[in-house]
């Protein structure tokens, strides 16, 4: 397609290599759309759950979606010790919803309820069309400059504050608006080595950082988020003066 446009130009015919260069953008930018979701679940490893392996898991998905109005997301687990969530998809009907082993084997039940809360909140709002896409727009800045400045770009278009927003929408619809609050702070407190973070190896896992529940996870020893609304230390904070 690209050898058209050129073609077209040399052949004096700009308006036709215009056309085809819309074309082309338009298609590339379709097959990303729809792909992207897919390929950063492949990179997490992250494995379908069914209700019989985890049945409070799926029973609390059931029911905040009956109280949001939400159809009820795909759940995947990915093998990993650190608590921590997120969630993909195209749209609220092709969502899914992504959570670490830790994050069911360490919390309670009221501070699961929270982070899935959390989660449901980003695929309501569709928050989720732009999260993989943005993973993968920023993958050829991960090769150009390093992937802590091509997370920072993922975190840029997804739009810095998402977190601290999802918090408050998720604290109106449980029922004990304090879980999400106590399992941030959970999650704050628990040391930060970076050690078994991120849940697997690869640039695109890397890549995923700003949209997870808990983006401090891994996180580099005495890291300085100052005035960033979506550290997990200032989100738990701000909800417990709520």
């Amino acid at each position: 397609m690209v050898a058209a446009v050129v073609v077209a130009a040399a052949a004096g015919l700009p308006l036709v290599a215009v056309l085809v260069l819309i074309v082309v953008t338009i298609g590339g930018a379709a097959v990303v759309w729809s792909t992207a979701p897919s390929r950063v679940l492949d990179s997490l490893g992250a494995l379908p759950s069914s209700e019989a392996e985890h049945p409070r898991l799926h029973n609390l998905v059931d029911g905040l979606c009956a109280t949001m109005g939400l159809d009820r997301p795909a759940i995947a687990v990915v093998t990993s010790d650190v608590p921590n969530a997120l969630a993909l998809g195209r749209d609220p009907k092709s969502a899914t919803l992504v959570v670490t082993s830790g994050l069911e084997q360490s919390l309670g039940l009221v501070e699961l309820e929270g982070v899935l809360a959390h989660e449901l909140v980003h695929i309501k709002r569709n928050d989720t069309v732009l999260s993989a896409v943005a993973v993968v727009v920023a993958l050829p800045v991960a090769l150009i400059r390093g992937t802590a400045v091509a997370a920072e770009t993922v975190h840029g278009l997804v739009g810095r504050g998402r977190e601290f927003s999802a918090d408050q929408r998720a604290a109106l619809v449980v029922r004990y608006p304090t879980g999400i609050g106590s399992a941030l702070g959970a999650m704050a407190a628990a040391p930060s080595t970076g050690k078994g973070w991120p849940p697997a190896p690869g640039r695109t896992a890397a890549l995923t950082r700003w949209l997870w529940v808990d983006p401090m996870a891994g996180s580099a020893p005495g890291e300085s988020t100052e005035g960033n609304l979506d550290d997990t230390r200032v989100r738990a904070a701000a909800l417990s003066l709520d």
